[in-house]
């Protein structure tokens, strides 16, 4: 455990990360749509959000220079933090929510908002006054939460806009390599060299193959981050129903959808391949004997599904999708993946300004690696930011984080799957990112199709 000394908490290897390329990437900010079913008072809005400050500390943290590495300060909830929640909060009364451009370029907007870590606080709030369903876009750094994180928070800002008592979210800071850790000490080199192959072979076969993405130019710099809401037209119970009869969660068959589409930009090329960074909660790894809490932070990990062939049948790249996946999954059960992870807890030892500027020349000679997008599935969120039976509730929910890769994010609420899909501008167009999200859609309209084309599975037999 790291230590936490009054209001000094450390930073652990992906927070470092964030704050070392802040400057490369203008921060990475995750804006959420939150628009409820009813009008809000904006008293009540801004009470329950200045009250979001005091309950979790981390969003009224700054970055600050130790005499070797860089860790939060706490900042007092005192009138200094009112006078940045001031320049945090905003009533958007102008803006037009019922127009779906004007709505996505305000999101935009915000995405591509910088806060002054150094500073403080680290959230902004847009509140839209509607008189029927009222909107309010709340964003967070990335530095300060990972989106288990941030829809805590969401469901902590629904209470409180409810009536309801808003939990504490205590501070922990243990370093994640209690997340990747084999068992037992004896274990340690087995563990590291088996991680090790793995990333070695990896590593060959990337370079070996023709990774498919959107048409992209390199650019020196970054510019702005991109964003498009998309709407999928197949519903989530048709994906459903066709992800049971091949025998794999609608996640697979959405991943695998992706997958394909990528793969058809080059059907006659046999190096061909997708290749799609998959995100992974790292909180269920950490010992239980440790003892720690919900671990609100940061606490994300992720593997890659390496797909090829074009012309797999449906049934095949379903499968094989799901191998990938469960195969990713199990080398963090395994505790197979500490090599890479192991090297990025030492990151911090060579400084953010070392860092930075490695990351400053990778950028420069496109170095950072090469993968066809990042799919995030946050799956059906009703439940999750919505506590049961409030009057007050979330109808229409649209996440989003700026991304250096093509980012879809895979949100379903009320029998949609809605696709908020960013990107960086100045790399790809966003005539392209549509060619992509079109093409998608007939991906799923097909894949829908030929499974309901499939004999229904037979029933497994009951156990005596």
């Amino acid at each position: 455990m790291a230590s936490i000394t009054d209001d000094i908490v450390p930073l652990n290897r992906t927070e470092f990360g964030y704050a070392a390329v802040e400057g490369l990437a203008a921060g990475v900010m995750q804006p959420y749509v939150l628009r409820f079913n009813a009008p809000l008072d904006e008293a009540l809005v801004r009470r329950v959000l200045r009250q979001l400050v005091t309950i979790y500390p981390k969003l009224r943290a700054i970055i600050e220079a130790g005499p070797h590495r860089y860790h939060f300060r706490i900042l007092p909830d005192d009138h200094v933090v009112d006078q940045l929640f001031d320049l945090a909060y905003q009533v958007d009364s102008h803006i037009n929510v019922d127009d779906p451009v004007a709505l996505e370029a305000w999101h935009r907007r915000m995405l591509n908002e910088v806060v002054p870590i150094e500073r403080g606080i680290g959230m902004r709030v847009r509140f839209v006054p509607h008189p029927q369903r009222a909107v309010i876009l709340f964003a967070v750094p990335h530095i300060f939460g990972d989106g288990m994180t941030m829809l805590n928070l969401v469901n902590q800002i629904v209470r409180g806009l409810n009536g309801m008592p808003m939990e504490p979210m205590p501070i922990e800071a243990p370093s994640m390599i209690g997340s990747i850790a084999p068992e037992h000490w004896w274990q340690w080199p087995i563990k590291l060299w088996r991680a090790k192959q793995y990333k070695a072979r990896e590593s060959k076969r990337l370079k070996s193959l023709h990774i498919q993405q959107i048409p992209r130019q390199h650019s020196p710099n970054f510019s702005t981050t991109g964003l498009r809401h998309h709407t999928v037209s197949t519903g989530t119970k048709a994906m459903r129903q066709a992800a049971r009869k091949l025998g794999v969660t609608v996640n697979t068959f959405q991943v695998a959808a992706i997958a394909q589409t990528f793969l058809e930009q080059a059907p006659d090329d046999p190096k061909a391949a997708a290749v799609i960074r998959i995100s992974v909660n790292l909180r269920r790894y950490y010992p239980k004997s440790a003892g720690h809490g919900p671990l609100w932070g940061n606490h994300v990990g992720a593997f890659l599904v390496i797909e090829q062939d074009p012309k797999k049948a449906l049934v095949d790249r379903v499968r094989s999708v799901d191998a990938l996946m469960k195969e990713g999954i199990s080398r963090f059960n395994r505790r197979e993946m500490c090599w890479v992870y192991l090297m990025e807890e030492m990151l911090p030892w060579l400084g953010r300004t070392l860092v930075g500027y490695v990351g400053v020349q990778m950028k420069r000679k496109d170095r950072f690696p090469k993968i066809s997008g990042h799919a995030t599935s946050i799956g059906d969120v009703s439940s999750v930011i919505n506590p049961p039976d409030v009057a007050v509730r979330i109808d229409q929910f649209m996440p989003s984080v700026a991304s250096i890769a093509l980012l879809p994010a895979l949100v379903e609420t009320d029998g949609k799957l809605f696709i908020p899909l960013s990107w960086q501008l100045s790399e790809s167009s966003v005539e392209d990112v549509d060619d992509f999200l079109r093409r998608l859609d007939q991906t799923f309209e097909r894949m829908v199709a030929e499974a309901e084309q499939m004999p229904a599975p037979e029933p497994q037999a009951k156990a005596a």
